[in-house]
């Protein structure tokens, strides 16, 4: 089927006209109470960021000073390399494996109880790792237990963030994220003093303290309060209107649409009459699916305070929950600003209402059980993080393959580097470790610079961030000509500050290859490339060494994937067009979109 563009002027007049003339034929209508989170963008929320910025300090500093630990358990247990790889490997990657059921847990308990069960756990592993009889007790004591509990903290770390800001969201997950860098930099001198003065047991049992003090931070994760505000709910009615737009196609700012619930229990959003309008203050709730197909929606949505009108001719009112746990939002990952100029915010959720209890007398037993054992929120947040049809989208495939070959690589320095210069006598044990602190110094500069070139609307974000990894891939292979140690001080350099744009880019990349809505989805989906990766990256790199002595052949295929990881993400431009002439073939519509400009920009379009 094609259209011309006679038919297209001649569709966009005639919905132009509908706008113009909406309606609504309604049987029934009832006013509602709804409660919804306000972000405050300040207050409270600055505790928030530096709890968050310490739990970043100890838990990726532990994560990634791990190597030195590596090299007492190489002495200490008399294993082979690979054999003893596994026990960081195992904590890495089931850190990320972990994130989809850690998602879970918050949206039901919150990111306080979460927290401080994920520090009580990864501190009991650590401690029990002390009383080891061989390598294999490791796996299970700290890569499973401790690994678990590492998990568990990540991510409400970064989601009770994202929560509490909005308008300043960049600038405040900027500095929580920098206490990754900044924990690696402080935790290698820290942990080679403790282990060279304590012996390895007491210097893990020191850790475990540290770990222990993110149930202190965990417990100021307060949650944001619930303000209530009465909206409209039409019982009984067909909705023949579109909403309010401008002649993009996006809705107009200056004339905000009253707040409804639609009998679908999604919050709908219709147009009143000057007349029946009252002002209530709340956020804006959102929009509903007869709005999906709409251009607007692959901006970032507006979800700031805001005034909602509502309907006076209302017969009865009822009071309603909304499930607003923090994985309701679909934009809960993503790291930058939330602009004041943009339009709606999409809200995930649906009504609970308290109604619906009545059924419960026709539910079975093992029902109940199974509602205690996986509540509706756990299990909305995992079938959305865990929802495998975002596979078929070949975009999210290839950036999915990318990031599992990024993070074959990865962790590779972060363990072997200092057993790596202590083997080419080129440092002792102190000033290798000091390469760790190289690594997280130039990761956090890294963030910053990279974050603000991000922000240019002169700079594709796609290729800085594909750029960046393939410089990291060839400074890692190429490492094997640093034959002292200031070379290799300087290959740690570029290493931490071009794998900063790794950390702090993917989603931001992830918004604008993939849009919002599928932000979530692909997150979680992601976290399972990583985990895998991680799981396998440090073992290749040992068993090359236990079979050629040299930790220079693990270093060539861990750059290798992370070069590789970096180049194939430039032909993504190339497919997106191969994937826009199909679709052009095949119905006649040309969609014209720009899959690197920023997020709250107007480009995506629809021309014929």
């Amino acid at each position: 089927m094609t259209a011309t563009k006679k038919d297209y002027n001649v569709s966009v007049a005639n919905s132009r006209e509908v706008n113009n003339h909406q309606h609504m034929e309604e049987e029934e209508e009832e006013e509602v109470e709804v409660s919804m989170p306000e972000p405050p963008d300040g207050g409270w929320g600055w505790v928030i960021v530096f709890c968050s910025f310490m739990i970043h300090v100890i838990v990726d500093g532990v994560t990634y000073t791990f190597g030195i630990f590596h090299v007492e358990f190489l002495k200490y247990f008399g294993e082979s390399n690979q054999a003893t790889s596994w026990v960081a490997s195992i904590m890495v990657g089931t850190t990320f494996c972990v994130g989809p059921f850690a998602s879970g847990l918050t949206n039901q308990f919150g990111c306080r109880t979460v927290t401080i069960v994920g520090a009580l756990l990864a501190c009991f592993g650590l401690i029990v790792s002390t009383f080891a009889p061989n390598i294999t007790f490791l796996y299970f004591s700290i890569g499973l237990c401790t690994g678990t509990g590492f998990g568990l903290m990540y991510l409400p770390a970064i989601v009770c963030v994202t929560c509490y800001f909005e308008k300043k969201r960049a600038f405040a997950t900027g500095i929580a994220v920098c206490g990754s860098g900044i924990g690696t930099s402080l935790l290698a001198p820290i942990t080679e003093w403790l282990v060279s003065s304590l012996g390895w047991k007491g210097a893990m049992l020191v850790t475990a303290g540290f770990v222990l003090n993110c149930c202190v931070f965990g417990c100021l994760f307060r949650p944001l309060t619930e303000k209530k505000t009465v909206v409209r709910r039409m019982t009984h009615a067909s909705i023949s209107s579109n909403l309010p737009c401008n002649g993009n196609g996006f809705l107009r700012k200056g004339s905000l649409p009253n707040g409804t619930i639609g009998t679908n229990g999604e919050i709908c959003l219709l147009p009143l009459k000057g007349e029946n309008y009252r002002q209530h203050s709340s956020s804006l709730l959102g929009i509903n699916n007869q709005t999906r197909n709409s251009p607007s929606n692959q901006e970032i949505r507006n979800a700031t305070s805001m005034t909602l009108s509502c309907g006076t001719n209302s017969s009865r009112r009822s009071s309603l929950r909304l499930r607003t746990a923090p994985l309701a939002r679909k934009d809960i990952f993503y790291s930058g600003n939330i602009p004041q100029n943009s339009n709606l915010y999409l809200y995930n959720m649906q009504v609970d209402e308290e109604t619906k209890n009545a059924i419960k007398g026709q539910e079975t037993l093992w029902t109940r059980v199974l509602a205690k054992l996986w509540p509706t929120s756990m299990r909305d947040a995992f079938k959305e993080m865990m929802n495998f049809k975002l596979m078929g989208d070949i975009i999210f495939l290839m950036f999915g393959f990318s990031n599992f070959f990024t993070n074959i690589g990865f962790n590779v320095p972060f363990v072997y580097i200092k057993d790596r210069a202590i083997g080419m006598n080129i440092a002792d044990d102190v000033h290798a470790s000091y390469l760790l602190s190289v690594i997280g110094i130039a990761n956090t500069i890294g963030r910053v610079i990279l974050g603000y070139m991000s922000d240019r609307s002169c700079i594709n974000r796609l290729w800085l961030y594909n750029a960046s990894l393939t410089l990291c891939g060839l400074s890692t292979a190429l490492s094997s000509f640093c034959t002292s140690y200031y070379p290799m001080a300087l290959y740690s350099a570029v290493f931490g500050a071009t794998a900063g744009a790794y950390v702090s880019l993917t989603s931001v990349i992830l918004v604008d290859l993939l849009g919002l809505e599928k932000l979530t989805n692909a997150f979680g989906l992601l976290l399972l490339f990583e985990g895998v990766a991680c799981l396998i990256g440090p073992p290749i790199t040992g068993w090359l060494y236990d079979y050629t002595g040299s930790y220079d052949p693990g270093f060539y295929v861990s750059g290798s994937m992370i070069a590789i990881s970096g180049i194939m993400l430039f032909f993504i431009p190339c497919v997106e067009k191969c994937a826009k002439n199909k679709n052009k073939d095949e119905s006649g519509v040309e969609i014209k979109f720009s899959p690197t400009s920023p997020v709250n920009s107007s480009s995506s379009k629809q021309e014929v």
